[in-house]
């Protein structure tokens, strides 16, 4: 409730706090007037005359309540709003005396009023009448009783008679239909036929008389009543303006005209927009809008849209063509102020605009132990309003458009809950998809065991398994326990019973988009879950449609906050109730539990209670989280153990022997991922950044031993040709498709000889997903990196839900015989291993008798000084090789062909169609397409190698 103390001006004042509380809070110690009442420091806010508009000040002051007694109400006038009570002695009205009325056509003393309610005139120049059922009758000098709605008519005021005991139980009840004229002439004639009748039969004509004389009175007394329906009480004044039609003009000098828009604003309980308002008018209720009410300078015409003129010099009001006489209501800003702030009085309770949880009592503990999920959520018209989980659940659906404050009552709810009950006894699951940004306050609690937001739309599977998977757990320890229900459990041994678990969906309507499996699992969640000890809240924007019939027929309470059309709002609640909450209270809801129905204000999830004395406007002091207070009063509790696991993996390295970790969240664990080369080879599919090269290196850290397949196709056709008798632990080829594209001019059919080659020892490669999808059907493990499309995904036998994972380095899903599962490789950096074929590169240490270096292991190169024949056609190669040979001390001869006779031959320009021509049958890797300058092939006794020649420059011609 708000007040004004002198001094420190509006404050808002909690009901019940003690007047000496709001006077130091406000330091204002003076202040102890309430009108013509002393309050002494014990009095309480809310108990009258202390009232919502009331005026406390250092010496008394004119009443801010309404008169209780009967009163004259000045209903039209200069004076208009005004009020004279009937008090102990007789009251002098007029322009001077105990009731002065700044009206200029009243006498000094122009009417008297005793405490019994008569009137009577003290001799004033223009006269007092009074005006009952449409009829006037002057006022002499003998009193007159009014009665109640009586009109006094004296100089250019009206005074109306209010008295709000004096109207009697026949008075107040509705009259009886009056019979019409005709009938009623009827009648009489009737009654007066047979009365004459009677009188000539019998003779006694008193006993005739008497039987007209009933009809008679009976027929009056209508007459009279019909009179009085059809005079009745005509509005006057300043009751006349509560009806007239919008936009309205008033026409006056300003000062006058200010008046009647005062009037105008009070019969309506509307303050007036813009330039017109007044500081009094805060305390209504209402607001017109632009335009509604206009005044226009004397002379100047209306406004054309003008649907009501008020004349206030003529007294006149002008409607629908028409004008008709008008006692014109000119209210005081004083008197403005009075009446506003008496209708603040009458105001009935109403629910406070802004809430905090710490301001509401907590519930009432149970006479024992026991997990009774209850939380103080609001207030409404009866004090705070509990939520029980259990005699109004099990589960609850909460609705409301955006910023009805939806989320903060979420909030105050899981977080109200949590700082109620050990996280032993209460575990909670967010589903927030707002981002996290509705109960992301909520993720700190201890007792929160999974929190799903929209922004990692992969984990939704995880969290839908690990729901799954404990209503599993809940049943099987049921049945264990050998009790029909979580709750006769609880009764039994409440400290052997598992925790209670609430489900938490803010933005329930997004929950289908996310994952369509999600709404079937909610179904059996809900239907199981009173038995299983789980609870669900959901929250949507708009629940048509959203919660399906499965999920609504096990909800028992519902709330609704501001719904965004009628039709929401039906969908809800039967009726268009929540539509019409106003949107300047976000919070405001309607409460639809079996235990009937209500209107609340939620509270704010704030744990620091409002002072309960503020001054209005000034800003409020800060407050924690009431989350953050919940966190704080479990902070040594054990966090409890996740519904679900985190996407992210481990800290720290992998066990020996695996790549990274798999999930298996159906089953809530995560296991190393390895690879078990006797099951197939190893089959890695990506994008390029996927993070297939770092899959290979972490291959190549668990197997030490590896043999990689080189970026020189030279190099990988031979290594290609020694891994089988080599027998590496594992060959790893990278970027397959291009390997084999490149191998290709020197091993014709390179990917069938790969395939071979995995028959004999373990191959792991990594392609991308348009290449060699036969290796899927053979594969022991496929591991699909993210970032390929659904279709892609599915012929490399990924299945459905887990396809579609967010593209992140290292992230994808590995695809065995045996099932699938979401899986992370862990980065080790890059692992060489082993090397079968080292590059043909004269280094800057080759002996000086070396002519360069040959073989797989490029050892130098030594010849003997003669028998070296260099075979190849006349040209700068052979040129460079007789060169060569002759800088070692060797002295070769040139030729084209091979030499019949045994020994040494350097073939240069070593390409597959020269070994041909030649008729040299040579091992795998030996011959290039384009070999680079220097490079030869060694014949000794009809073996070969390749060889690369010291360049004449240099170690090397490259």
């Amino acid at each position: 409730m708000i007040v004004t103390i002198e001094g420190a001006g509006d404050v808002e004042v909690d009901p019940g706090v003690p007047l000496e509380a709001m006077l130091a809070a406000a330091r204002a110690p003076a202040a102890v007037w309430c009108g013509g009442t002393r309050l002494d420091g014990a009095h309480r806010a809310g108990r009258p005359p202390l009232v919502e508009g009331a005026v406390l000040g250092s010496a008394p002051g004119p009443p801010s309540l309404p008169p209780a007694g009967p009163h004259l109400r000045i209903v039209a006038g200069p004076d208009a709003g005004a009020v004279v009570e009937a008090t102990g002695a007789e009251i002098v009205i007029g322009r001077a005396g105990g009731a002065p009325i700044a009206d200029p056509a009243l006498s000094r003393r122009h009417l008297g009023l005793d405490p019994a309610g008569r009137v009577r005139d003290l001799g004033s120049r223009n006269g007092t009448a009074r005006l009952r059922d449409g009829r006037a009758r002057r006022v002499g000098r003998l009193r007159r009783r009014l009665r109640p709605d009586d009109l006094l008519m004296a100089g250019g005021t009206a005074l109306r008679w209010v008295d709000p005991a004096g109207r009697d139980d026949a008075a107040a009840a509705p009259a009886p239909p009056s019979p019409r004229p005709v009938a009623l002439l009827a009648g009489l004639a009737g009654a007066a036929a047979g009365a004459v009748a009677i009188g000539a039969a019998t003779g006694r004509w008193a006993i005739a008389a008497a039987m007209a004389a009933a009809p008679l009175a009976v027929a009056a007394a209508s007459l009279v009543r019909r009179r009085r329906a059809r005079h009745g009480t005509s509005p006057v004044g300043l009751e006349a303006l509560g009806a007239l039609p919008l936009p309205i003009a008033v026409v006056g000098p300003p000062a006058r005209a200010r008046g009647v828009v005062r009037a105008v604003a009070l019969a309506r309980g509307a303050a007036v927009p813009g330039p017109l308002r007044e500081d009094w008018m805060r305390w209504l209720d209402g607001a017109l809008q632009d335009g509604d009410v206009r005044l226009v300078p004397p002379g100047d015409p209306p406004p054309s849209e003008a649907a009501t003129v008020l004349d206030a010099d003529a007294g006149a009001v002008g409607r629908d063509g028409r004008t008709v006489p008008w006692r014109v209501a000119a209210i005081a800003e004083p008197t403005a102020d009075r009446l506003a702030r008496a209708l603040a009085s009458r105001r009935p309770a109403q629910l406070p605009t802004a809430l905090r949880w710490a301001d509401l009592p907590p519930p009432v503990p149970a006479p024992r132990r026991t997990r009774r999920l209850v939380a103080c959520v609001g207030l409404d018209a009866d004090g705070p309003v509990e939520l029980d989980l259990d005699g109004d659940g099990p589960h609850l659906l909460v609705a409301g458009t955006t910023g009805s404050g939806k989320s903060a009552l979420l909030e105050t709810l899981v977080a109200g809950l949590a700082h109620a009950h050990d996280p032993a006894d209460l575990g909670v699951a967010l589903v927030d998809l707002k981002g996290g940004a509705g109960l992301g306050g909520c993720a700190s609690l201890p007792h929160v065991r999974g929190l799903l937001t929209d922004l990692d739309p992969s984990s939704a599977r995880r969290a839908l398994l690990g729901l799954a998977h404990e209503l599993r757990e809940r049943k099987r320890a049921l049945a264990a326990a050998g009790v029909p229900s979580w709750g006769a459990w609880e009764a039994g041994a409440p400290d052997a019973a598992p925790a209670r678990l609430l489900v938490v969906v803010d933005e329930f309507q997004e929950l289908g988009a996310l994952d369509p499996g999600f709404l079937p699992e909610l179904a059996r969640l809900a239907a199981q879950g009173r038995a299983l000890g789980m609870h669900l809240v959901l929250a949507t924007q708009r629940p048509a449609g959203a919660v399906s019939p499965a999920i609504r027929a096990n909800v028992s309470t519902v709330i609704a906050l501001r719904a965004a059309t009628p039709a929401e709002s039906h969908d809800l609640l039967g009726d268009a109730a929540a539509a019409a909450l106003p949107a300047t209270a976000p919070g405001r809801a309607v409460v639809v539990s079996p235990h009937g129905r209500t209107t609340m204000q939620a509270a704010l999830p704030l744990a620091d209670p409002r002072p309960p004395v503020r001054l209005l406007g000034s800003p409020l002091p800060p407050s924690r989280p009431l989350a953050r207070a919940a966190a704080a009063r479990w902070g040594r509790s054990d966090a409890a153990p996740p519904l679900w696991l985190a996407p992210d993996p481990p800290a720290g390295a992998v066990p020996a022997g695996a790549l990274g970790w798999v999930d298996l969240p159906e089953r809530r664990s995560r296991v190393p991922l390895a690879w078990e080369p006797r099951a197939g080879p190893l089959v890695v599919v990506g994008p390029r950044g996927s993070g297939r090269s770092a899959t290979l290196d972490a291959v190549a850290a668990a197997m030490p031993g590896v043999v990689r397949l080189p970026a020189d196709p030279r190099e990988a056709a031979r290594t290609l040709a020694l891994v089988p008798a080599a027998r590496p632990s594992a060959l790893l080829v990278d970027d397959a498709e291009v390997a084999c594209a490149a191998l290709e001019p020197l091993v014709r059919g390179a990917a069938q000889a790969l395939e071979e080659v995995a028959r004999l020892v373990p191959v792991a490669l990594a392609c991308g997903p348009g290449w060699g999808t036969r290796w899927a059907t053979r594969a022991g493990m496929t591991i699909v990196l993210g970032g390929l499309d659904r279709v892609e995904q599915a012929l490399w036998g990924v299945p459905p839900p887990l396809a579609g994972l967010e593209p992140e380095p290292g992230r994808g899903v590995a695809v065995r015989p045996g099932g699938a599962g979401e899986c992370r490789i862990v980065p080790v950096g890059r692992v060489e291993g082993r090397v079968l074929v080292r590059a043909l590169a004269c280094p800057a240490d080759l002996p000086a008798g070396a002519v360069g270096v040959a073989g797989d292991e490029a050892r130098p190169l030594v010849l003997p000084p003669t028998g070296v024949v260099v075979v190849g056609s006349p040209g700068p190669a052979r040129d460079r090789a007789l060169r060569a040979a002759a800088a070692a001390g060797v002295a070769a001869q040139a030729t084209e062909r091979l030499p019949p006779a045994p020994g040494i031959v350097l073939v240069v320009d070593p390409t597959p169609a020269r070994l041909r021509e030649l008729g040299i049958v040579a091992p795998p890797g030996l011959a290039e397409q384009a070999p680079p300058p220097g490079r030869v092939l060694v014949g000794r006794d009809g073996a070969y190698e390749a060889a690369q020649l010291r360049g004449p420059a240099g170690p090397s011609v490259l």
